[in-house]
């Protein structure tokens, strides 16, 4: 599968707070607590995976390490906007395990198409052999394809971060389409649901999406206190970062120094 994809998943850092044990660690280990207590429950377990994004990549790496760690259990994956992950070969096993995956993408979102938008058309045409190249990546499981061109009430010049927002396809600030479209989707051929029920102003929680004539304000989501903390003088500030929580590239000792340097 993708190095960026794989290593973001397996990579851990002991010097920081997050992720002193890698988020494949961390969640194959409440996966097997969850999977256990269920079970001592006498319940029949099955599991499903989400994420929009990067996020759905990842759900896809950790379905397949989740499968082969609990083999009896059904695991499905429903991503949003989800980037191609691996190859033919890591499509074919994780269909040999039985992990089914449903993919919403949006139509106009150029996330999906990506890694080898161009480099992976070019060899799709070419014969079989050509295809099952490893530099060749390859989408798994159903598509669920929506358009955003299908809803009333979106402009016609959303831009391309737009396209990729969540809640156009669901969340909180990740953005607003993909939510909005399978909302309002019934089928291929059929207008957009206007009896959908999810309320339209959601849609400009941060963006600036929806048409002028529903006068929703558009990024309308506001933090609590605008992102500001009272600290222990009783002044408002902006929230501090501990050093051991800035990223950074460099070694423990290094991070630690150019985070000294950016206090003083």
């Amino acid at each position: 599968c993708q190095h960026g994809f794989l290593s973001i998943y397996k990579s851990k850092d002991k010097s920081t707070r997050y992720n002193k044990s890698s988020a494949s660690e961390q969640v194959m280990q409440e996966l097997d607590r969850l999977v256990n207590f269920f079970r001592g429950r006498g319940e029949m377990v099955s599991l499903t995976l989400t994420g929009h994004s990067l996020g759905g990549a990842l759900a896809l790496l950790n379905a397949y390490e989740a499968e082969i760690s609990f083999s009896d259990v059904f695991i499905n994956v429903i991503s949003f906007g989800a980037p191609r992950v691996g190859n033919l070969a890591f499509k074919e096993k994780l269909n040999e395990l039985g992990v089914k995956t449903l993919r919403v993408v949006n139509k106009q979102d150029i996330v999906p198409k990506l890694p080898g938008i161009l480099f992976n058309k070019i060899l799709h045409k070419f014969n079989p052999i050509m295809q099952r190249l490893n530099c060749v990546y390859r989408h798994v499981g159903t598509q669920l394809k929506l358009d955003k061109c299908r809803s009333p009430y979106l402009k016609d010049d959303t831009d391309f971060s737009g396209r990729h927002n969540l809640e156009l396809y669901l969340g909180k600030n990740s953005g607003s389409l993909y939510l909005h479209l399978l909302d309002g989707f019934l089928s291929r051929k059929a207008k957009f649901r206007r009896n959908a029920r999810r309320g339209l102003a959601l849609v400009n929680k941060s963006s600036d999406m929806l048409i002028e004539e529903l006068k929703i304000p558009e990024f309308w989501y506001q933090l609590p206190y605008k992102g500001l903390v009272l600290n222990k003088c009783g002044r408002w500030v902006k929230p501090g970062r501990e050093p051991e929580d800035i990223p950074s590239p460099f070694s423990s000792e290094l991070s630690s120094h150019f985070a000294t340097s950016m206090s003083t």
